[in-house]
């Protein structure tokens, strides 16, 4: 099996719940560095990384490294690699994400649309046609990052952020992120109290963003199973059948786990938010999982009589940065 190197960034301080996960999908050759974990593997462990990490963001390929101090430096050298490998000139979408550190080209929106020039002209040069520029979701996302006048440059196989699971049809006011609230029940060990028969509890639930990713961790669910966009799937050199075995897999992963799921509940004082909660869980394929109810916080004691003896609280109430009247908080906690 062909070996490639790869880069997952994450976010700040989840580098050892990133290195953790590595280790159980089997990658043992790795290396943290700052913001990300670099692994040598196959493609299929690539795309298990995009399917099965809670926390990772994204998940890139480097296909070349070279100087660029100049402008023409970096142009001409995106402009040698060969992406007639990697995408057709003709009805695909191009995007291009660009990053500096300590560089002389550190306006990134100017690097973005000189690395999109020399890829697009390349493949009119070589066919007379080109590819389209689609920001939301590419074809191919490419990712330049210049560091000290050094530009690596990678394929995107994640496409966008891995912390879009595909199940936020309803958002609510400053949401928790995804990634960041696996991160949490990761650091609770949840996924061990799970297996123990704990059950989970989030009075303050908001768009139930803790009760969907507790669901997904207890029932052995894979995070990316419902996104229907990755950067890889309409990439020229694609596994489609090393992708097709993956997903069938984790299916089959996901009607097993169901079937052990521990007692998930929530509850919002706003009505809003739990009507957000419910078509999330919906969404999620999670309904008759997971129960969400319009409570005030000071009334769940009666509630609390009806709960297994031992479980994990979870919740992101408010602060006052983005939601809340910080003057009401006080009665709060």
């Amino acid at each position: 099996m062909t070996k490639h190197k790869f880069t997952v960034t994450a976010a700040r301080g989840m580098l050892p719940l990133l290195e953790e996960e590595l280790k159980q999908i089997g990658i043992k050759q790795y290396k943290t560095e700052a913001g990300s974990i670099r692994f040598t593997g196959s493609l299929k462990e690539a795309y298990q990384v995009c399917l099965w990490s809670h926390v990772a963001v994204r998940v890139l390929m480097p296909i070349a490294h070279f100087s660029a101090e100049t402008t023409e430096q970096l142009y001409n050298g995106i402009k040698e690699l060969a992406w007639e490998q990697h995408i057709d000139a003709e009805d695909t979408t191009l995007a291009v994400d660009f990053n500096s550190f300590r560089s002389k080209i550190h306006h990134t929106q100017f690097g973005a649309q000189k690395v999109k020039d020399a890829i697009v002209d390349r493949l009119r040069d070589l066919f007379g046609t080109r590819p389209s520029v689609d920001l939301h979701q590419p074809d191919l996302r490419v990712n330049v990052y210049l560091k000290h006048n050094q530009a690596i440059v990678s394929l995107d196989l994640s496409g966008e952020s891995l912390h879009k699971r595909g199940y936020r049809v309803s958002p609510t006011n400053a949401p928790i992120k995804e990634h960041l609230a696996a991160a949490i029940l990761l650091s609770a060990e949840w996924p061990k109290l799970a297996r123990e028969g704990w059950a989970l509890l989030d009075p303050m639930c908001g768009s139930g963003t803790f009760l969907i990713e507790a669901a997904l961790m207890a029932a052995d669910i894979a995070p990316g199973l419902q996104r229907d966009y990755f950067g890889f799937l309409y990439w020229k050199q694609h596994d489609k059948t090393a992708w097709q075995q993956l997903k069938a897999d984790a299916e089959r992963r996901r009607l097993s786990g169901l079937a052990r799921l521990p007692m998930i509940m929530g509850g919002d004082q706003d009505k809003t938010a739990v009507t957000a909660a419910q078509a999330n869980i919906e969404a999620a394929g999670l309904s008759d999982r997971i129960q969400v109810i319009h409570r005030d916080l000071q009334n769940w004691a009666t509630v609390a009589q009806t709960l297994p003896e031992v479980g994990l609280v979870v919740s992101n109430p408010p602060y006052g940065q983005r939601i809340g009247d910080t003057d009401a908080l006080h009665e709060l906690y």
